[in-house]
């Protein structure tokens, strides 16, 4: 009887340790489900889903004939968690910059923008990296694929590498000026930087997006999730700039520079009938790959940020004002110019002090005649010339998809001596690319095309094209007046026995003008000489501009840059 008893008392307590723990676990479960639910579920998602974040690719730039000038290609991030990392920090190091060294060496990588820093600086780069208060750094950017198979075969513990992509330039430096190039901001996002890659960075921009996805306990995602990876990539750019054309000119600049001994030079060569940039040389230029390894006043577009007085070649632009205001015609007579003009405490002479009374203008054009073109601006006035000055795009920004591009400066003040030197093109700053556009006002009947350097604008996400039309700005002076001017720089363009094609005309003018000094009034030595033509003249094809600062050798436009411009257009004529 009282083992039965206590045989009933063990199932009491048994039953109600069991009632107990149901109970318990009741209230747990309702906890957990009911009370503290949200909580649960957030831990459950972060268990069980993983976040990644991916970015689409940069767009690509490319020629008129759609050959790649800028692209893309793969490049490695390293980073390193020194929680997993097996050996010590120092030989860590070692081991890296024995690699950057052999590499370092090799001709292959001489031009690879990650080696542009010499062993040391490589050395004392990376140890500032690794000795970073963190767990988990970035150590290595951006890395060629082949460097980061040799970190890889070392086998470390704790170095993880992951795919990126850098740009890439298969034509080398080609148009590096009107390109510019990618870099990176505060926050190591890419950004492009002058040139295409600055003014239309966020129609080339990839976009980055971050990803989430349901994982099992093994980290593999679930099959039947859909992950969003589109719309990342960038749009890509098509240039007007002809890749045959823009060889011919930066190689021929080159070989003109080393001829010339000259400090710097420009060339620029525009459609005129509707404004396209067909090419834009510069010296001296960098390589968008290495762009670490230069100066920053390098990156600049000369073309468009370099101002400077356009000497005789602005004549054209003075006599087009005289006649299209019905003052003058190409015969009319100079009776100003038997000897030198004075205005006021000024003596004004022609630049070989030789003069020519009664001059008609066709030959004053012809003989570069600053009395002349004295002669003709104080017939027009300030007020007119200053309006067709402005008219002809001087002083105003082109508006042109180049970072770069910018209004320039005109002179505050015009009284009878600024009046008579800005005639013969002292005393007034352009730049190279505005005043090849108002040449190409005359080559184009008296019209203005907006001149323009982007083509079309392809998104590959929608396929969807954007092209770019040529865009009639205004008329700047009547086409009888075009068609006098032209006559008269056929007249003045130098005999063209030494070209090759004789069956084409050539409208042009030379110009050689002094260098302003920063403490006032001009260099004693120095000058720039440059020269600007179209052709054929009748139907012109291109107009071209040619420009050699401080050439050595000789400092005058007619001696230097034309036959550097007789020398490409000899060979462009043919491509038209």
């Amino acid at each position: 009887m009282n083992n039965q008893s206590h045989l009933q008392q063990r199932l009491k307590i048994s039953f109600g340790l069991v009632i107990f723990c149901f109970l318990l676990i009741t209230v747990r479960l309702f906890y957990w489900q009911v009370i503290n639910a949200k909580s649960s579920q957030t831990i459950i998602n972060q268990q069980s889903t993983n976040m990644i974040t991916i970015r689409g690719k940069r767009g690509s730039i490319y020629s008129a004939e759609k050959n790649l000038l800028v692209g893309n290609q793969t490049a490695w991030d390293v980073y390193l968690n020194k929680n997993e990392l097996q050996i010590d920090i120092d030989e860590l190091e070692t081991q890296l910059v024995s690699i950057y060294e052999e590499l370092l060496q090799t001709e292959e990588f001489k031009n690879h923008n990650f080696f542009s820093l010499d062993k040391s600086e490589f050395k004392n780069t990376l140890h500032q990296l690794v000795a970073k208060d963190v767990n988990w750094i970035k150590i290595l950017s951006e890395i060629p694929s082949e460097l980061n198979s040799l970190i890889s075969q070392l086998k470390i513990d704790g170095l993880h590498s992951y795919e990126t992509e850098v740009r890439y330039y298969p034509e080398s430096s080609m148009a590096a000026h009107l390109t510019g190039f990618v870099g990176k901001d505060q926050n190591d996002n890419q950004v492009g930087y002058f040139g295409i890659e600055g003014s239309l960075n966020k129609e080339l921009a990839a976009q980055t997006k971050i990803i989430s996805y349901k994982q099992d306990a093994k980290g593999a995602s679930f099959a039947d999730q859909e992950l969003d990876f589109s719309n990342l990539d960038g749009r890509d750019v098509i240039l007007t700039i002809r890749r045959d054309i823009q060889y011919i000119v930066e190689k021929a600049l080159e070989e003109g520079i080393k001829k010339y001994d000259s400090q710097s030079g420009e060339i620029v060569v525009i459609e005129p009938s509707t404004g396209a940039i067909l090419a834009v040389a510069t010296w001296p230029h960098y390589n968008q790959s290495t762009y670490s390894n230069f100066q920053t006043e390098i990156f600049k577009n000369p073309t468009l940020s370099n101002l400077y007085e356009p000497g005789s070649t602005f004549k054209v632009l003075t006599l087009a004002t005289g006649i299209d205001l019905g003052l003058i015609t190409p015969d009319t007579q100079c009776t100003k110019c038997a000897g030198p003009r004075t205005i006021g405490k000024y003596t004004i002479n022609t630049w070989n002090k030789e003069f020519h009374p009664n001059i008609t203008m066709n030959e004053a054009l012809k003989k570069s005649d600053n009395t002349a073109m004295v002669f003709v601006s104080e017939m027009i006035g300030e007020e007119k010339f200053t309006e067709y000055i402005k008219n002809f795009g001087i002083s105003e920004q082109l508006k042109i998809d180049l970072q770069e591009d910018r209004e320039t400066p005109f002179p505050k003040h015009i009284g009878p001596i600024e009046l008579a030197t800005i005639s013969f093109g002292q005393g007034i700053s352009t730049n190279t690319m505005q005043m090849t556009r108002a040449v190409a006002v005359i080559a184009n009947n008296g019209i203005m095309m907006k001149p323009y350097i982007v083509s079309s604008v392809y998104d590959p996400q929608t396929k969807e094209v954007i092209e770019y039309q040529p865009q009639e700005l205004r008329r700047v002076i009547k086409p009888e007046t075009a068609q006098a001017v032209t006559n008269m720089m056929v007249h003045s363009a130098p005999d063209r026995n030494n070209w090759i094609n004789k069956n084409f005309s050539v409208a042009g003018k030379s110009g050689t003008s002094q260098i302003p000094s920063e403490t006032g009034g001009y260099k004693e030595s120095g000058t720039i000489a440059s020269y600007v033509g179209f052709a054929p003249a009748d139907q012109p094809k291109f107009v071209m501009m040619v420009k050699l600062t401080e050439p050595q050798l000789d400092q005058w436009g007619a001696t230097t840059a034309v036959p550097l411009w007789y020398e490409i257009a000899d060979k462009i004529i043919l491509l038209l």
